[in-house]
């Protein structure tokens, strides 16, 4: 009888053996479901194979002795690790998982790009003038944006305002408020058609500067014609705007500060610039007020080498090519005065604003009209 016990006990382990060893061939020539999520459907079916299988071996084994039970017990949980370890190692690992090949077919997927939001950019306009339609009246019609920082000094008059209200232009006003003329600047002018003329007229000490420059650069390349006013070129010239000063031709010199009122007369440079002329005659800013004396008048400007710029206003006496407070630039598409407006006459001023808006305005009727 012991013989015969013995006998169905290695036979029982023969069995065992076989079923594992069927087992693990399936598994090296199946692949395992990738899914980490628990009781995947062959992970379980092999678990209750395994559970038949043992706990048939187990009835097989109820007589025989405690110690042949303790054996077998022990034999058990050896197969039980070996048949896990089968079953871990049969598992793909994160290292192990390869992703397909990209076929010719293959659709490329979109890469993360950083995510720096992306500001509009005024475009080209496409608008063109018909050849019957004269300038003065596309003028009345034309977009015109005005900054004017001095809306915000309610002691004085704004001279920007007054010249083209005199002209008898519209024109979108943003006063002082710059996120308002951020928003215009950047929203393609009326109806997308771009902006005619953008005056940013920055005197009362404000804030223009750097994002400002770089959308009054994009305006320019879009073909709006552009006058600036600006006193501080001493602390920003190297920032964004040194991009307009060198499509313009010009360089920062100097500061102007502290001369008396004796040494801020300005003189026309070229008395032939229709500039000077158009539609205004016998302009002389002769006659500085003080406003802004005893503290920043401004800066001055020189041409450097081959500068194509038109120098407008000089501060000293038989100079073309420094101490320049105003030039024309880029076909007189772009005018940058860097002497302060309210420092000379109101009736004197308001004429050399309204020729600045006039040339401008022509110069951007030029360019439709080919």
């Amino acid at each position: 009888m012991k013989f015969l016990a013995n006998a169905r006990k290695y036979a029982g382990k023969l069995i065992l053996l076989g079923v594992f060893v069927s087992l693990a061939v399936l598994l090296a020539g199946c692949e395992l479901p990738t899914t980490t999520e628990d009781n995947s459907p062959k992970e379980t079916t092999m678990a209750l194979a395994i559970q038949a299988t043992v706990s048939a071996r187990d009835n097989e084994s109820q007589s025989e002795s405690d110690d042949d039970a303790q054996s077998e017990s022990i034999s058990q949980t050896a197969i039980a690790e070996s048949v896990q370890a089968t079953i871990a190692a049969s598992q793909p690992t994160a290292e192990t998982i390869t992703q397909p090949e990209p076929t010719a077919n293959t659709e490329a997927q979109p890469q993360p790009t950083a995510t720096t939001e992306a500001q509009p950019q005024p475009t080209a306009t496409t608008e063109t003038i018909a050849s019957d339609v004269s300038f003065d009246e596309w003028m009345k019609s034309a977009n015109i944006l005005v900054y004017e920082d001095m809306a915000g000094v309610f002691t004085i008059s704004r001279y920007v305002e007054e010249a083209l209200d005199r002209m008898g232009l519209d024109f979108v006003d943003v006063k002082d408020a710059m996120g308002r003329y951020k928003e215009q600047l950047l929203s393609g002018g009326p109806g997308g058609q771009g902006w005619d003329l953008i005056i940013s007229a920055k005197e009362a000490r404000g804030d223009v500067q750097g994002e400002f420059y770089v959308y009054l650069n994009d305006a320019l390349s879009a073909g709006s014609s552009v006058i600036i006013e600006e006193w501080q070129l001493d602390q920003i010239g190297l920032g964004k705007i040194s991009t307009i000063l060198g499509r313009c031709g010009v360089q920062y010199q100097d500061n102007w500060a502290w001369d008396p009122l004796t040494s801020q007369l300005l003189w026309p440079v070229d008395g032939s610039n229709p500039i000077h002329h158009q539609p205004n005659e016998g302009i002389a800013l002769t006659n500085p007020t003080g406003y802004w004396s005893g503290a920043d008048l401004g800066d001055f400007m020189k041409l450097p080498p081959g500068s194509n710029a038109t120098p407008l206003w000089v501060a000293r006496v038989n100079v073309d090519d420094s101490f320049l407070t105003a030039v024309s630039c880029m076909d007189g598409q772009l005018i940058i005065q860097t002497y302060s407006t309210h420092d000379y006459g109101y009736e004197r001023v308001i004429a050399v604003w309204q020729n600045y808006i006039y040339n401008t305005l022509y110069a951007r009727y030029q360019r439709l009209h080919k």
